[in-house]
């Protein structure tokens, strides 16, 4: 212990210079740690903010909550969306027309049909005739683009433009 207490007295002037060397090496680090420590504070306040938790494992719980209700949703979502999706298959999605002049007594293509048809080209076509004297309408159901009853040219022409042919 002596021999540490001569060398301090023999080299007092490298003690007090290292000594201050190492304080201003710790002072620097702690306005380091102040500055880090500062923007930690930033950060975490805008968490606690709304006043509803009280630390940070409160709000992890709630957020995952929170989550796994969205995620309940969603799957509700793309469950409706198939049966949408099913459904439009059905619907009415391809429609083609066609007008007319069946008689020549009659001016301007007064007559028409049209193909009201889904995906698999099932639905109806509606044959209208008009003449000076009457109108006639006819419907026949499409089946896979065919019908059991005898379609006539307009009608076949709209069941193609329908189709997109």
């Amino acid at each position: 212990m002596t021999d540490i207490i001569n060398f301090i007295n023999q080299n007092q002037e490298i003690v007090i210079i290292l000594t201050i060397t190492v304080l201003f090496v710790f002072f620097i680090w702690n306005i380091y740690l102040s500055y880090n420590l500062r923007k930690i504070k930033k950060r975490t306040r805008s968490f606690f903010m709304s006043g509803e938790a009280k630390d940070l494992e409160e709000i992890i719980y709630k957020q995952i909550k929170k989550t796994n209700e969205i995620n309940i949703k969603i799957k509700k979502l793309i469950e409706n969306n198939e049966k949408i999706r099913k459904n439009m298959d059905n619907c009415i999605q391809k429609v083609g027309v066609i007008r007319f002049n069946p008689f020549r007594d009659v001016g301007g293509n007064q007559s028409f049909a049209i193909a009201l048809l889904d995906k698999y080209l099932n639905g109806v076509t509606i044959l209208s005739l008009y003449s000076r004297d009457d109108m006639k309408v006819y419907s026949k159901k499409i089946t896979k683009g065919r019908s059991e009853y005898k379609l006539s040219d307009e009608e076949k022409e709209a069941i193609r433009i329908a189709d997109g042919e």
